[in-house]
């Protein structure tokens, strides 16, 4: 006895890119939502991150050791687990009205969190302790020494492996599928499914997911060379803002030398 094929036999015979632009606002609908997720996710990895980093860098016996196993314990369990035990496991166990949404930026949150906390502690503890002192000896407070001196050179040091974080979260923004997010890799399934155009359907999702990338990639990039040390002084600028600060040095070290030359020699 034959059955009837699932698929039809020719379905995928001929390229179609055509297809590709005709279902536009699916992918671009994806593509929205993947972006939303991962921009608000990161965001607020941040902010728990450099939490997590300064609870970590405590004097406490108490913190310090359960920050440690907060950043030991959501680096060890797999995203993909994770994501599942937030929306099925904790929401029903608990009986919290969450949807899939806030559970895949939950889940993203957290587990990013300790890995971030981890790269800010690392860039904290970066800065020498002499910049330190130095604030502090000119009566500067704690909050101003670290919001002032110590985080503006922590986030130039910590801007790459930020970079690599934040790619990082839009691809594994697409774990969240799992749980019926309409995300970009959700939204080509269903597409794939109903039309049986896997290839067009998946080159499409493959090639939106390498522009957000390299978007971020050269994003970084930017604001690697942006935050730079250079020597303004020896160091051809282009930024505006560097150019002023070239110019204002300039001034003053021709002021430093025409005050010292305008000394008369001391006589014996």
């Amino acid at each position: 006895m034959s059955y009837p094929l699932a698929v039809p036999p020719l379905a995928q015979a001929r390229f179609r890119p055509e297809f590709i632009w005709d279902n536009r606002d699916v992918f671009l609908s994806g593509v929205q939502l993947t972006v939303f997720i991962a921009v608000i996710a990161f965001a607020l990895a941040i902010v728990l991150g450099l939490a997590v980093a300064l609870l970590r860098m405590s004097k406490s016996r108490l913190i310090t050791p359960i920050m440690a196993a907060y950043i030991n314990i959501f680096r060890a369990i797999p995203l993909l687990v994770f994501v599942l035990f937030v929306y099925y496991g904790i929401a029903i166990q608990f009986e919290l009205t969450i949807s899939a949404i806030q559970a895949g930026i939950l889940a993203l949150t957290l587990q990013y969190s300790a890995w971030l906390g981890e790269i800010f502690r690392g860039g904290i503890q970066a800065v020498s302790d002499g910049q330190r002192q130095a604030a502090m000896s000119v009566g500067m407070s704690r909050p101003q020494v670290f919001f002032r001196v110590v985080l503006p050179q922590a986030t130039r040091i910590v801007i790459p492996p930020m970079g690599n974080m934040f790619i990082g979260m839009i691809k594994d923004s697409s774990l969240v599928y799992i749980i019926g997010v309409p995300e970009l890799l959700r939204v080509s399934n269903l597409l794939a499914n109903s039309t049986f155009r896997y290839f067009e359907v998946y080159l499409a999702t493959v090639l939106m997911y390498l522009i957000l990338t390299t978007v971020v990639y050269f994003g970084v990039k930017y604001l690697e060379k942006r935050y730079a040390l250079v020597d303004v002084l020896t160091t051809k600028v282009r930024s505006p803002f560097a150019r002023r600060r070239s110019g204002q040095l300039l001034r003053l070290q021709e002021e430093v030398k025409a005050g010292r030359g305008a000394k008369s020699p001391v006589e014996p």
